[in-house]
């Protein structure tokens, strides 16, 4: 089942998404979410056109997808900044692309959303993948952009226009 986040999904969503600061270069974030950053965080997606959503099996959350806002300048209010993270243990089992075609269905019939971008490590082939075969657009690489674990990664920007 995918639905809205709620505020007491937060700490199922730190739990996957700390996983990966702690873990891996998905995220280009070094410091884990604390409860009140996850809130903060929370409260800053709950309007319209900058949704959470969640995937759930059996009351537990497994996956997120969220929209959020791509710069604080109003000229880009209608683009939006796509994020999507699974559980580890529940990975290859579809709810990526699920919660991803959920998301893309629902930008579609806003009139608040025009271009989704989808900023993602470049090394993460998994993830590119997954957005190009919903025809996202490859909009550029940025070298060396980010450092972590000791290591200059880059970003592969991809984009969707609605």
């Amino acid at each position: 089942m995918i639905r809205k986040a709620t505020l007491d999904d937060v700490a199922s969503i730190n739990k996957i998404y700390n996983h990966e600061v702690i873990n891996t270069t998905v995220t280009f974030d070094t410091q884990p979410r604390d409860e009140s950053a996850g809130i903060k965080w929370f409260l800053a997606h709950n309007d319209s056109n900058h949704p959470i959503f969640v995937a759930v099996i059996e009351d537990l959350v497994v996956g997120y997808c969220s929209l959020s806002p791509y710069r604080f300048l109003d000229a880009y209010a209608q683009t939006v900044e796509i994020s999507l993270y699974v559980h580890k243990d529940f990975r290859k089992q579809g709810i990526g692309r699920e919660l991803c075609r959920y998301v893309l269905d629902y930008a579609k019939n806003r009139d608040d959303i025009h271009n989704i971008i989808a900023v993602i490590t470049t090394d993460n082939d998994k993830s590119i993948n997954l957005f190009k075969s919903f025809d996202f657009e490859d909009g550029g690489t940025i070298p060396q952009t980010g450092k972590k674990f000791g290591k200059l990664l880059s970003i592969t920007n991809l984009y969707k226009i609605i």
